[in-house]
């Protein structure tokens, strides 16, 4: 009798014995969140604009992948059962699974993918996104935190280049090229950018849309 109460429990949905496991569909992560985003070892997060860090789990089940609606292709899923993520505050859908919180959470709205304790060097940003340290003199507010990174200059920023994710998707499968590379240093305009701090260090993920040029010392 323990052992099958202890199999129910495990299929619980929302305090709902469904009978079953929970399989994500299409390009949805079944995502357990971390009861807090500032556990890491690798240090504090912070989220663009607020001091609230943005929030982060480790993913247990990924669905086959989306039906591109026009060529057919299913699309590749970026993340695996086991990596650590991080996501926007405002995506993915809360569900209380196996007693623990969850979400689910499509795969396009992760930012940043890493294993094992948060490094720089383990980051892998998603899609067309790239890690990027920003500039000693770039945005930093008394603290030391990125909060708010347009009061400094409202238009752009600068750093250096330090993973870039594998490209835009493509509705064949591809990937799209990336324009930078680990080492470049950027100019990118602050939007939409999810600030970071790993190791006391400063970085943000930035789509490549939103880089303005590079250069190489």
């Amino acid at each position: 009798m323990r052992v099958s109460t202890q199999l129910r429990d495990a299929y619980l949905i929302d305090n709902e014995d469904v009978g079953g496991p929970l399989e994500p569909l299409s390009d949805y992560l079944l995502v357990k969140v971390d009861e807090t985003a500032e556990k890491t070892s690798g240090g504090i997060m912070i989220s663009d604009k607020a001091k609230e860090p943005p929030p982060t789990g480790v993913v247990e089940t990924v669905g086959p992948g989306a039906l591109h609606p026009e060529s057919g292709t299913v699309l590749p899923i970026d993340c695996k059962a086991g990596d650590n993520v991080m996501w926007g505050r405002y995506s993915g859908a809360n569900v209380r699974y196996d007693n623990a919180d969850h979400t689910l959470l499509k795969d396009r709205d992760v930012s940043m993918v890493w294993t094992g304790d948060l490094a720089a060097d383990s980051v892998r940003p998603i899609g067309s996104n790239v890690l990027v340290k920003v500039s000693e003199n770039a945005g930093a507010t008394a603290s030391g935190l990125l909060l708010g990174l347009g009061a400094q200059d409202k238009i752009s920023l600068t750093g250096e280049v330090i993973q870039v994710g594998p490209g835009k998707l493509l509705r064949d499968g591809g990937r799209g090229p990336v324009p930078v590379a680990a080492g470049d240093s950027v100019r990118f305009r602050d939007y939409d950018v999810v600030e970071v701090v790993i190791d006391g260090e400063e970085y943000v993920l930035v789509g490549t849309e939103h880089v303005i040029c590079k250069w190489t010392a």
